[in-house]
């Protein structure tokens, strides 16, 4: 279990002239194996426009990814041109570890940039959460009721996050309850720069209230190589209608149970437009989030009975054999039970807290629904084809391995790295690539960019979108990407990763093509002897054919003819004729 750092300094200061100066706030951050507040201090100083993070405490890609957006977005709302400062961000003391992880300070970085950059001071009673993404949209961050629970315990008011799914909204009104911290949730950047600085009030948003995310002229994605896929997204909407309906009914779950029926709605029109995986994404997500909120309205949370049901859906799990025409099915089935069997074993179910009961029973329920994707992508593996010996993809398995290895990683990615190994030791060498892979993109994407303007991320996710793509997998993410960024609210840099492993899943399922191996390797050696000896019974046959017999026939042909013309012989002297004739007594005496 996540460990919270129960401290905070609640001063705020502010010293600001021409392009110098600093402020320090709190934050929620990542620290280390824990969660919790820590000072965060921004520093201004006359320079060439850079941007650095200090060197200690490190910081993970993601947290410096999310400094660089934070920075932007201020340099580009402050009122007064800031090309010529440079910015310093410095993590003070750890209350444990030496390691900042996870984008969550994002939203409080570009809060602190603008008020440094305006020279303004920043609310002390209030603390943010949440991603930011380019554009100036807040993004979900994990971790949420820990967070709000160790605001709550150090005295601070408001606590600021983005819109958070239905199980933490639920959560998070039990912390208001007993810690009396108000809960706010915002969208955008825009608005939490109004509240922090110019105290503007945010508006409320009601969890009750669905809101679409397709436009009304959302251009549809339609690939026939993607239709099997459907089948999976509706079959994950069946897994999600069923929890819904065991759902409790009462008027504290009406609007909820409500909420839920809009969004399966939605997934439906998903599926009329070819965005199979949103909707398949999103029951997966709903599923979780369904069964979760009906162990806190029950108060039925045995973890143990949970357990033993995903051990037990893990053993009733049937792997097709694999062939060269379902490949990338049994792997991507491979894939998510070993997603489900990693969460299965990190999840920790000895607790007494009834809110960390509810989050080991979440996370449990991340084991089951991978469980259940991985049947349904087996099932849906067609039959036939050439069986495949996937140990002729081992060295491209290590290949993909090293080269992820070289990349630094953020939390997810080495948790994923982690799963590639352990693919790669069990002989799962399809899905170790797949997992190596999405290490590769991820990684290399969120170090692409911190060096992208917003204007080069938009004309690179604007030539990504025309790709046409060759495997599966690289149709299901690419449909995504463009999905995202065809939505409502548009999120570009996500879209930007999902085009990236949408590239690195085709060029590794080519290879893999390439690569690929027929057969067990005992049936192969078999198959050569075969091959070998009806080569050499053809050869034979061939020689017997061109040389044997064109000489029997010869020897035949002349053996009879002498006998033919011994006889000829015999039958001219009995009958007087031939060539040599026997001469008459009167010619033998002239001669």
């Amino acid at each position: 279990m996540m460990r919270s750092a129960l401290f905070v300094i609640l001063l705020v200061s502010v010293s600001f002239s021409a392009c110098s100066g600093n402020i320090t706030h709190p934050v929620v951050a990542v620290v280390g194996d824990g969660g919790g507040l820590v000072n965060l201090t921004i520093r201004a100083s006359p320079g060439t426009g850079e941007d650095y993070i200090g060197l200690l405490p490190y910081a993970g890609v993601s947290t410096q990814q999310s400094a660089k957006y934070a920075i932007n977005y201020a340099r580009n709302a402050a009122s007064e041109d800031t090309s010529d400062c440079d910015i310093t961000v410095v993590f003070g003391d750890l209350p444990t570890g030496e390691y900042v992880e996870g984008p969550s300070a994002g939203a409080s970085m570009a809060v602190m940039s603008y008020a440094l950059f305006e020279g303004l001071p920043v609310r002390e009673d209030a603390v943010i959460t949440g991603s930011l993404e380019p554009g100036g949209l807040i993004g979900p961050v994990g971790g949420l009721y820990e967070k709000a629970k160790t605001s709550g315990q150090t005295g601070i008011k408001y606590f600021i996050t983005p819109f958070t799914n239905v199980y933490e909204f639920i959560t998070l009104e039990s912390v208001e309850e007993q810690y009396g911290i108000r809960i706010i949730q915002a969208n955008t950047i825009s608005e939490v720069i109004n509240f922090m600085i110019y105290n503007e009030t945010i508006e409320e948003r009601e969890a009750s209230v669905f809101e679409s995310r397709i436009p009304e002229d959302m251009a549809p994605y339609y690939d026939e190589g993607l239709e099997p896929f459907r089948n999976v997204a509706l079959g994950m909407m069946e897994f999600e209608r069923y929890v819904l309906d065991d759902m409790p009914g009462s008027d504290e779950t009406l609007w909820i149970n409500e909420y839920f029926n809009s969004t399966i709605e939605e997934q439906k029109e998903y599926i009329e437009l070819g965005y199979y995986f949103t909707a398949a994404n999103d029951a997966f997500l709903n599923y979780i989030e369904i069964s979760t909120i009906n162990t806190v309205f029950t108060g039925d949370i045995n973890l143990g009975v949970k357990r033993d049901s995903v051990e037990y859906c893990l053993d009733s799990l049937e792997r097709p054999v694999m062939t060269d025409e379902n490949f990338e099915w049994v792997a991507g089935s491979d894939l998510r039970r070993a997603w489900s069997e990693n969460k299965l074993n990190d999840t920790d179910t000895d607790t007494l807290l009834i809110e960390e009961k509810h989050a080991a029973y979440n996370s449990l329920m991340y084991a089951d629904a991978w469980c259940r994707v991985s049947g349904m992508l087996a099932e849906n593996a067609v039959a036939g084809g050439n069986e495949i010996d996937e140990s002729g993809w081992e060295r491209l398995a290590e290949q993909k391995i090293s080269e992820a290895e070289d990349y630094p990683h953020s939390a997810e990615t080495l948790d994923r790295l982690e799963i590639a190994k352990q693919s790669y030791g069990d002989g799962k060498y399809a899905a170790a690539i797949f997992d190596a892979a999405y290490v590769i993109s991820m990684d290399y994407s969120d170090l692409a960019l911190l060096e992208m303007t917003d204007e080069n991320l938009s004309s690179t996710v604007s030539y990504y979108s025309n790709r046409e793509r060759n495997s599966l997998w690289g149709k299901v993410y690419q449909s995504q990407a463009l999905f995202l960024i065809r939505q409502n609210e548009p999120n570009y840099a996500a879209a930007y990763r999902l085009f990236i492993y949408a590239d690195e899943l085709d060029n590794s399922i080519a290879q893999m093509e390439l690569e690929m191996e027929y057969g067990e390797k005992e049936t192969r050696e078999n198959d050569i002897f075969l091959f070998a000896f009806s080569i050499l019974i053809f050869l034979l046959f061939s020689f017997v054919l061109l040389f044997i017999l064109p000489k029997l026939k010869r020897r035949s042909y002349g053996s009879s003819g002498k006998k033919r013309r011994g006889a000829d012989r015999a039958q001219q002297k009995k009958t007087g004729t031939g060539t040599q004739k026997k001469l008459s007594r009167a010619e033998q005496k002239r001669r």
